[in-house]
Formats: structure tokens, sequence, C-alpha cells
């Protein structure tokens, strides 16, 4: 419990949790919260409660199932007035990988107010920490009728660097060659490609990404890497902000003037198995012009 300045035992925060469909890998995180020590959630000045009515603060996981709707609803109505509702992974943010299911009519902000989003598949204690920390500051803000700080809050341990963790994803658009592999192996839904003018342009909403690192994996080139920024807790109203994007540029093609994005030379190494003097010039060449080389045509 924390202490007031005048002495007096503060009342905690109550928070409530509700699972909508999880597959319950959000909800063993958030039982760290209340079983070890390091991450408890008493050291925010918060308890868990088991009656909903008595809930500062909702903690909803899962896809949002059409079975579990009216029962959702139903509770959250029975909490205090000015309640803040957090998302707590991808799946009640987005959908996740089950965005396109039958019995899913996610997400949760489609059906009532939602305050903070704390994404991740799922996310780590720190990261739950860190957005249980943010609805305490709109809390506090609504009680006192204020504007919440923009600022986001900071989450760390004393040993969060020292092993390796899935976090949002990076993107090197100087190595990206538009395969779009990345996209197709996207179990979420969370890479989108759009064709523009001057060439293409990437787009990871880190709401949808559920840190799998398929993209990662099959990237051809590494254009895509796994960071260890783990944090990403956020108010929902910068929900559409917290995303990864790059422009991948045409250049002309060396024969015929036609746009194209270069082909990385390790791919043309792959393709021909062996090392070849002419691939500085075929990355450079468009498939029509490649293929003329390739028989031993001259490209003027």
């Amino acid at each position: 419990m924390h202490i007031r300045k005048e002495g007096t035992v503060a009342e905690p925060v109550r928070l409530y949790r509700i699972n909508t469909g999880s597959c319950n890998g959000c909800d063993v995180e958030l039982a760290v919260t209340s079983a070890v020590a390091e991450f408890d959630v008493e050291q925010l000045g918060c308890r868990y409660t088991e009656d909903a009515s008595e809930a500062d603060i909702l903690l909803v996981t899962g896809p949002l199932t059409v079975r579990a709707r009216d029962e959702v609803l139903r509770l959250c109505a029975q909490a205090t007035q000015g309640a803040v509702t957090v998302a707590v992974g991808v799946c009640p943010v987005s959908g996740g990988v089950f965005r396109d299911s039958y019995a899913v009519v996610g997400p949760l902000a489609r059906h009532l107010p939602v305050d903070v989003n704390v994404p991740g598949c799922p996310p780590r204690p720190q990261a739950l920490l860190a957005g249980i920390a943010e609805a305490l500051e709109i809390r506090r803000a609504g009680r006192e009728g204020t504007e919440p700080t923009g600022e986001r809050t900071a989450a760390k341990s004393d040993h969060a660097d020292n092993f390796p963790a899935r976090g949002r994803l990076s993107f090197d658009a100087g190595a990206c060659v538009d395969c779009r592999m990345c996209r197709h192996v996207c179990a979420a839904g969370a890479i989108r490609f759009e064709e523009k003018e001057y060439g293409v342009e990437l787009t990871l909403w880190h709401n949808s990404c559920v840190f799998c690192g398929l993209c990662s994996h099959y990237c051809p080139t590494g254009a895509l890497s796994v960071t260890g920024d783990w944090n990403l807790a956020h108010r929902a109203a910068d929900s559409f902000s917290l995303v990864e994007q790059g422009e991948v540029r045409y250049a002309p093609c060396a024969g015929c003037g036609a746009p194209l994005i270069p082909v990385a030379p390790e791919l043309l190494h792959a393709a021909f198995r062996r090392p070849t003097p002419e691939i500085e010039t075929l990355k450079n060449l468009c498939p029509a012009c490649r293929q003329q080389m390739s028989i031993g045509a001259t490209i003027r």
C-alpha cells in the first residue's frame, strides 16, 4: 500500500481482468503481475479484484468473440464511473491472427471505448506495468479534470536487457527488393505494400504484429529485423501512428530506362549459383533486358 502525504492509507486502484476468448498467453503474463514481486502491480498502488463493480481499470485479453461480446459489455458496464479500459495483447487491439475468423467480432474498440493498448503476443510483464501506469495517468487526469501527460511511460527492469526478447520490427528500405514474402507469411496481416508513383511504400502496423519474426526469418535480404524494443504500451488515440514505414524507390533500368527496384546482388548470386562479373550489371536491368543479356544479346 502507498501512504498519502497526510499519513492516511491510500485506497488501492482496483484492476479487473476480462478474458474475451484468448489463448491464455496474455493471462499467464498478467498472472506474473500478481504473483512475482518484481512485477507486482502493488508497486503502482493497484490491487486485483474479482468484482467488476469495483473495477477502476479493466484489463481485457483475447479476441472479442461472438459468444463473449454481450457478457463483456455487461461486465464493463458494471465498472466504476470513469473506469479506464486497457486492451492487453494484439488480439483485443486488432484481432491479431484471428481477425478474419467468423467467431470474432473485434477489435474491442468497435464495441466500447479503449484508452490504452499494450501490443504483444503476449506482452512482457514490464510492458503490462507500463500500460497499467498509462491507465493510472489517464484515470488521475480524469479525476482532476486535467489533460493526461503526452509522454509514454518508461518501463524498466534490472535484467530486462540481459536476454534476447521479441520486440517491434525494424525496416531497412535500402535492402528491400519488393518480393513481398513478408506480407505473404504474416498471419496477422500487419504488413501492407502500397504502389506509389516513385516506388513502393511498406507499412507495418505494430498493433497487429504478433512478434512471431516470420517476416524477418523469410526476408531474403534482411530488410526486416526483430528489435528488442518490447515496450509498446501507448494511448489508444495513438494507435494509427504506431507503425514502421519505409519507401523503396524506383531506379531506371540501365537498358531501357523503365522504372524498377534494383535486385540485391546476393539474390542474383543465388540464382546463378556461381560468381559472375555480370552481377553488378544485371541488378540494374528490368526482367526483359536481363533476359536478353543472359542469352548473349547486347543491351543498348
